[in-house]
């Protein structure tokens, strides 16, 4: 087992809780049915039952695992495609697991950026937006609040499992705004993998 998977293996057992750990992050109460049907509300703009690619851009992270949802593999994603995915994201019931994400800009990696990952509205309240900064190798931990955390999770960086809108800035460089207040970024949890990347240029 590589050294990646034995870390996951050992976080799902910390946030996704075993029985009896006193370290045991709640995960997030989502009703995939109720999520799909209000993504539908906000995403599916000729109200056809579906999401095409180009009205799933509202929602970034839907767009980049767009493969995913579309089961039938017809370049659309309908409300039962969806909820099901949603049901196989969330099965394990894990509270909270790790992120690193990597930003890349102009082929160079991006100290001091700040990255947030802003949780989408059909979620729910319990999604949490998760922050972090870039690290002079251009990585940056994310994690939700600690206030959100158990106090024995609290000096570790958690995100919650969902999808999220990702914007980047940065104190002294003027980010494009498709990457932040007009951010075409998206990211969704993948089980099993702590790390992302983003690719950003400045022109």
């Amino acid at each position: 087992m590589c050294n990646r998977f034995k870390v996951s293996f050992v976080l799902v057992l910390i946030v996704g809780g075993c029985s009896g750990s006193a370290a045991r992050m709640k995960p997030p109460s989502i009703n995939p049915s109720a999520a799909a049907s209000q993504a539908m509300e906000l995403y599916d703009a000729d109200h056809d039952g579906k999401l095409s690619q180009a009205e799933a851009a509202k929602c970034p992270g839907v767009l980049v695992a767009f493969d995913r949802y579309d089961s039938n593999h017809d370049k659309l994603i309908d409300a039962p495609e969806f909820e099901e995915h949603l049901q196989g994201l969330l099965k394990h019931g894990t509270g909270g697991t790790q992120l690193s994400c990597n930003v890349i800009y102009d082929g160079r990696p991006l100290a001091d950026a700040t990255v947030v990952l802003e949780p989408e509205p059909y979620l729910g309240s319990d999604i949490q937006p998760a922050e972090g900064v870039t690290a002079p190798y251009g990585a940056a931990r994310v994690g939700i609040p600690a206030d959100k955390l158990p106090s024995s999770l609290q000096r570790v960086k958690l995100i919650q499992y969902g999808t999220f809108k990702v914007r980047v800035t940065h104190p002294k460089l003027k980010i494009p705004a498709r990457y932040n207040t007009e951010t075409t970024l998206g990211y969704e949890t993948i089980p099993g993998d702590p790390s992302t990347s983003f690719t950003l240029t400045s022109k």
